[in-house]
């Protein structure tokens, strides 16, 4: 018998592997070198300083093609996962100009490195890397909104007890629930579409923070690498290396804490004494040892992962917290953690994504709990003011008393016997029907009523997915267009190349 985990048995679908190694986390499983994540764009800003240099007059054609041929082999292995570092050189830089000097000849690929320094090169590899996860993390965002939207467009009617304190507050409706989970995703992708403003810059042509004597162009790199422009003053991106990072970790963090308040919500709500949901098989865990257990692992590893965001972030900010100008070694660690803050929260988006889709909802049990609780109490308060124009201190405190007295008869609603008990203590000269007293607590009704804008009647959050989902149209062009130039400055650098002779094949 080949027994892989200590549980799965009671499930009618066991999680698939991507589920069990999010769950797993770092417990099997490796983390290769950072700079690994920075091949790609190496090779790019490389390419990119290169061209800058033959067109500048620094270095000749020939060299260029050079330079071009083995930084397009380094490509090549590198896709087909046969680039791999070597632990003996010193990180990703040295890598690749080792590679190129030993493959191609000191004569033309040790002329790279003219009028750069490796602060050029890790300052632009970051920002390439951390522009490429704002799209990521913008698209992701989009995808798991699209998600929440449908699950609310499916549950317009699904009347659900609202809380304070843990407690049932007002009667509302799921979908306004998750309308509610969703308006903060919106506002998150804007922060990271807020970062992309910000230090879309380049910093390559800096070279140690200070400038060169050589005639660099830096408005030429800028385009071969979709920056809006170059950094207006060489330093600032050396001494504040932490900055991008720290935008980015707060744009990844307050993400986390969106997602962790949705997966608490659900937790309780998938608990025995709520019911009111039940998450997919293929989202919860098992116990060693005990047979009946049905856990909602995936939904406890993303509120692990929010505390985990929350403390990178802390460690960011102490890092620029006392620069001296110029490059200090202590920067270099905001690359690690930036580099483990993506990694641990980039899948929480598709695993709630699923988590929302997957999602079984128990209306009758839902409905069931809106008639507990005196929980239509606010509402009946409300209609009283309105229809006997009484003033609300005055309906609060009865509604109070009416409440206390019907609770002592044992009931979660306020019933005509405690009503009336209230009215006559208060000597108020008005009356309600057995009935309208009833009706007026109804959850459906309660709910249709809430009609102003933001709020849960059908008809109200039909406006507010509407809304939704017209910005989102305008955050998806964002991300196209943006995405469009990244592809357009690759392909003007593929086209270079191809005018000098260099190939795929090459």
């Amino acid at each position: 018998m080949k027994i892989k985990k200590l549980w799965g048995s009671r499930f009618h679908q066991e999680p698939p592997q991507r589920i069990i190694e999010f769950l797993s986390g770092r417990d099997v499983e490796g983390v290769f070198p950072s700079d690994q994540n920075l091949i790609e764009y190496d090779t790019w800003g490389s390419k990119a300083h290169a061209i800058m240099l033959q067109r500048q007059g620094i270095i000749s054609e020939d060299d260029l093609r050079v330079i071009l041929s083995g930084l397009r082999e380094i490509e090549g292995l590198f896709i087909r996962g046969e680039f791999v570092l070597d632990e003996s050189r010193e990180d990703v830089h040295s890598n690749v100009e080792g590679f190129l000097i030993e493959r191609y000849g000191i004569e033309s690929a040790g002329k790279l490195h003219t009028a750069r320094s490796r602060n050029d090169q890790i300052t632009v590899d970051m920002r390439l890397y951390m522009r490429g996860q704002v799209f990521d993390f913008t698209r992701e965002l989009d995808e798991l909104i699209g998600a929440l939207l449908g699950k609310a467009q499916e549950n317009l009617d699904t009347v659900m007890p609202g809380f304070t304190h843990h407690q049932h507050a007002m009667v509302t409706t799921f979908a306004h629930v998750l309308l509610s989970f969703a308006e903060p995703l919106e506002r998150d992708i804007w922060r990271f579409i807020h970062w992309y403003r910000l230090f879309n810059k380049n910093p390559l042509g800096g070279v140690a923070g200070y400038g060169s004597t050589f005639p660099l162009d830096r408005e030429l790199t800028s385009k071969l690498l979709a920056f809006d422009t170059c950094h207006g003053n060489s330093l600032d991106p050396i001494t504040n290396r932490w900055e991008p990072e720290l935008e980015l970790a707060y744009a990844i963090a307050t993400t986390m804490n969106h997602l962790s308040t949705i997966a608490q919500s659900f937790i309780m709500m998938s608990t025995p004494e709520f019911d009111m949901v039940k998450l997919d098989d293929t989202h919860c865990s098992g116990s060693s040892i005990m047979p009946q257990k049905r856990n909602p692992g995936a939904l406890e590893v993303i509120k692990g992962k929010a505390s985990v965001a929350q403390g990178i972030l802390s460690g960011l900010l102490s890092l620029g917290k006392s620069s001296f100008i110029g490059y200090n070694r202590d920067s270099q660690w905001a690359k690690y953690l930036i580099m483990d803050m993506v990694r641990e929260c980039k899948p929480a988006l598709w695993v709630m994504k699923e988590v929302i889709e997957l999602l079984q909802v128990n209306r009758e049990t839902m409905l069931g709990q809106c008639r507990k609780g005196f929980i239509g109490a606010t509402a009946l308060l409300e209609e009283l003011v309105q229809r006997f124009q009484i003033p609300f201190r005055q309906a609060k405190i009865l509604m109070e008393k009416a409440v206390k007295y019907s609770e002592d008869k044992g009931a979660e609603m306020v019933i005509p016997e405690g009503f009336r008990r209230a009215l006559k203590k208060m000597n108020l000269g008005f009356e309600m029907s057995d009935a309208e007293l009833l009706e007026g607590q109804d959850p459906l009704r309660v709910v249709s009523r809430k009609t102003s804008k933001g709020g849960p009647s059908t008809e109200a959050v039909k406006t507010q997915i509407d809304g939704i989902r017209e910005r989102l149209k305008g955050n998806r062009r964002w991300n196209r267009e943006g995405s469009s130039r990244i592809e357009d400055a690759k392909k003007e650098i593929q086209r270079i190349e191809e005018s000098l002779g260099i190939t795929a094949k090459t």
